[in-house]
C-alpha cells in the first residue's frame, strides 16, 4: 500500500502558536474561597498556602492582581506564584475583581483589597511587615491605586505592563515611600496609536516616565543618576532613592504581556530584601547589590560623555569630539546590489580618548595625530593608523572592517569593532546608544532613551513600522 504522506513532511518547519506556549506548573492546592467583604456582593478569591505552614510562625503575604479580561483563577494558572509561596515559605492570594473580568481602580475596589487583607491576616498567621501586591495590566493600575492610597500595609509592589497614565491617576499621588518595581515590555507601545502616528514608542513611554516621576518625591529619587544592570534581554534601571528604590524593569523585544518568570525577578530583586517595621520601610544591601553591573559602559551619539558604573563621564576633550554615527557614501561600491558588504553599512565611532576614561588605557599621537597608541591596564598595547582599517595589537597586524579616521584634529575609532575584536566586549544597539559589556546584554529602547537623556546625546527620526 502506498501513500503520500511522506511528500507532505518537512522536518525542518514547524508551525507553531507562541502565544499559547506559557505554561506553568499545575496549581494543586490552589482553594477557591468566597465571601461578603464588599457590603452586598459575593466576593470570590483563590488562596495559596505552603505546605510548610503550620500558623506558628508569621509568613509574607502576596497579593496577585489579575489583568483585564481575567479572572484569579485563570491568571493563577499563568503566573509561578504559587510554585515560588511552596519553595520560599509564602501565602498567595489572588483576588477576582469585584466588576467582571474588569479593575475599575475607585475607591471602594481599593477598599476591597485593603479588607481582603485584613481578613487574611486574621485567617493567617501573616508577618504584616512583609505584606507584597503585584498587579498586571488592568491589575498593574489596581495596584497603582491601591499602593498610591495605602503604601504603608505594603512592603512593596510590582507593577507589570500597565502603566496609568495621567487622565487615568486624575490628579492622584503617592502618599508614602514605597519600593517598587515598574515592569514595561520594550514593544508594548498600544497606547494612543493612530496611522499618523510619528513615533509609536513616545506615548507609552512618556507614560513610563510619569509612573516613575510619581514616586519621585515620597521615595526621594529625584535627580539620582540611575545603576544599570543588563542581563540578557531584561534591562534593569535602579533608583537607589533616600527612602525607597525604584527599579525599572525592561524586557527587550517583548510587547504587553507578563513574563512567565516574572515573579521570580520580583521576588529576588526587591520582595525578598524588603520590610516595613513598626511602619518604617527596611531595605537589604542585596536589593543594590543586584543590579550593579560594574562593567556596563554605555554612549550616545551625538555625546561627549559617557554612561559608566552609576557615573557619567565625559571623554572629549572638545565638546564636538563625540560619538558619532559615521554613513557611507551612496555608490561608492562595485557590487550593483547591496548585501550589507562592511563599505556599505553604518558605524558608530568615538574618539580615541573614550578608552582612556572608559577603560583606563594610556593614549599616545604621533605623526601629527596620523597614528595613536592605547596601552590598556592588562598590558594589551594597539596601534592604530588614521584613514586605515589596520591595526597592530601586541605586534600582530589585524584588520577592522571600519577605518579610524581624524577630523578636526580628533582621532575616530569605530568602537564596535574595537571593543569586540580588541577588548573581547559584547556590544548591543537601540536608537543610536551603544552597550557595551562583559556579558551577554541586548539593550532595550526605553533604557537607551534614559541614558541618552543622562548623556546629552541624539537620536535620528525614527522610522514608521508599517500600519496593519
Amino acid at each position: 500500500m502506498k501513500t503520500n504522506m511522506r511528500n507532505m513532511v518537512q522536518p525542518a518547519l514547524e508551525m507553531m502558536d507562541f502565544e499559547r506556549t506559557n505554561r506553568v506548573p499545575e496549581m494543586a492546592g490552589l482553594k477557591e474561597c468566597s465571601g461578603e467583604i464588599m457590603k452586598g456582593r459575593h466576593n470570590i478569591w483563590y488562596e495559596y498556602v505552603p505546605q510548610c505552614y503550620d500558623g506558628t510562625s508569621p509568613v509574607p503575604l502576596v497579593v496577585q492582581v489579575h489583568g483585564g479580561g481575567h479572572d484569579g483563577k485563570r491568571w493563577a494558572n499563568m503566573t509561578i506564584w504559587h510554585e515560588l509561596a511552596e519553595r520560599k515559605g509564602f501565602i498567595a492570594v489572588y483576588p477576582n475583581s469585584p466588576e467582571y473580568g474588569c479593575w475599575p481602580c475607585e475607591e471602594e475596589d481599593i477598599r476591597y483589597l485593603y479588607d481582603l487583607i485584613q481578613l487574611l491576616c486574621e485567617k493567617y498567621a501573616v508577618d504584616r511587615s512583609r505584606i507584597y501586591m503585584q498587579g498586571m495590566s488592568n491589575g498593574d493600575m489596581m495596584t497603582l491605586a491601591f499602593s498610591m492610597r495605602y503604601p504603608e500595609v505594603l512592603a512593596g509592589a510590582g507593577y507589570m505592563s500597565g502603566p496609568s497614565a495621567e487622565e487615568i491617576l486624575d490628579g492622584d499621588r503617592p502618599s508614602g515611600a514605597l519600593p517598587i518595581v515598574q515592569m514595561r515590555g520594550e514593544l508594548d507601545v498600544n497606547w494612543g496609536l493612530t496611522p499618523g502616528t510619528e513615533d509609536v514608542f513616545k506615548n507609552r513611554y512618556e507614560i513610563n516616565d510619569l509612573n516613575r516621576k510619581l514616586w519621585e518625591d515620597v521615595n526621594g529619587i529625584k535627580g539620582q543618576i540611575p545603576s544599570v544592570s543588563i542581563r540578557g534581554k531584561d534591562n534593569f534601571l535602579l533608583y537607589r532613592g533616600e527612602k525607597a528604590p525604584v527599579i525599572q524593569w525592561e524586557i527587550q523585544g517583548m510587547g504587553h504581556r507578563e513574563p512567565v518568570y516574572g515573579a521570580q525577578v520580583l521576588w529576588d530583586y526587591l520582595y525578598a530584601g524588603t520590610k516595613r517595621v513598626n511602619g518604617q520601610l527596611s531595605v537589604d544591601a542585596q536589593v543594590y547589590e543586584k543590579i550593579a553591573d560594574i562593567d556596563t559602559v554605555m554612549i550616545a551619539a551625538g555625546s561627549n560623555k559617557a554612561y559608566r558604573s552609576g557615573a557619567v563621564i565625559t571623554f572629549g576633550e572638545m565638546e564636538l569630539a563625540a560619538a558619532k554615527i559615521v554613513l557611507p557614501t551612496e555608490g561608492g561600491h562595485f557590487c550593483p546590489v547591496q548585501l550589507e558588504e562592511m563599505c556599505e553599512t553604518e558605524v558608530m565611532c568615538v574618539p580615541a580618548e573614550f578608552f582612556v576614561k572608559a577603560y583606563g588605557a594610556e593614549l599616545a599621537y604621533f605623526e601629527a595625530r596620523d597614528r595613536a597608541e592605547l596601552k590598556f591596564p592588562d598590558g594589551t598595547c594597539v596601534k592604530l593608523l588614521a584613514d586605515s582599517l589596520l591595526l597592530e595589537v601586541n605586534g600582530q597586524y589585524q584588520a577592522m572592517q571600519k577605518p579610524c579616521f581624524l577630523r578636526c584634529g580628533v582621532f575616530y575609532v569605530p568602537a564596535e569593532e574595537f571593543c569586540r575584536m580588541v577588548l573581547g566586549k559584547q556590544v548591543s544597539f537601540a536608537d543610536d546608544v551603544m552597550c557595551i559589556t562583559d556579558h551577554y546584554a541586548v539593550l532595550g529602547k526605553y533604557t537607551a532613551r534614559t541614558v541618552r537623556e543622562l548623556l546629552g546625546g541624539s537620536m535620528r527620526p525614527r522610522k514608521r513600522p508599517e500600519w496593519k
